[in-house]
């Protein structure tokens, strides 16, 4: 199973449209842990992982390698502060489903992976980059068909192995 879909960056280089290959997560979000204990690493399959990473090298795509933060909300009061502290600690992006989706496949034996499309500019406006991906501008659209070629190339590889 590969995820697909759409994060917001806390990291400077990150450019709109650039995809992030998930190597594991950050358990912010309520749905890992109603699985296991918090302790519970949420991390890919290895495997998968590198396929992803291999295809998206060789066609060239921009990308980053690392941990995304998976939480439960938007728009809280101290948003700006708690993206500022994962910053720090070298987390490139967030979403609301990558921890869920590695902790759950892990207790489950299924093989996972995220790749993320970048739809939100380092310290830009949510809502306003959720409304320029959701009318197809352009670097968001580059980045979702990446994502996605991406992981089907990655599939191809896990199959062929």
């Amino acid at each position: 199973m590969i995820r697909i879909g759409s994060c917001g960056t806390v990291q400077p280089e990150i450019k709109v449209g650039d995809i992030i290959i998930v190597s594991g997560a950050v358990r912010d979000d309520g749905a890992s842990q109603t699985y296991v204990n918090l302790k519970y690493p949420a991390v890919p399959d290895t495997f998968l992982l590198n396929y992803c990473i291999e295809t998206a090298a060789e066609n060239k795509y921009p990308y980053h390698i690392g941990i995304c933060r998976s939480h439960d909300s938007f728009y809280i009061d101290n948003e700006d502060e708690i993206n500022k502290f994962w910053a720090k600690c070298g987390v490139l992006g967030s979403d609301m489903e990558t921890a869920a989706l590695f902790t759950v496949g892990r207790l489950r034996g299924i093989k996972t992976a995220s790749i993320l499309n970048n739809v939100v500019a380092y310290e830009g406006d949510t809502a306003d980059s959720i409304g320029d991906y959701a009318d197809g501008e352009s670097l968001t659209m580059v980045g979702e068909r990446n994502e996605i070629l991406t992981a089907l190339e990655a599939f191809v590889r896990l199959e062929k192995r």
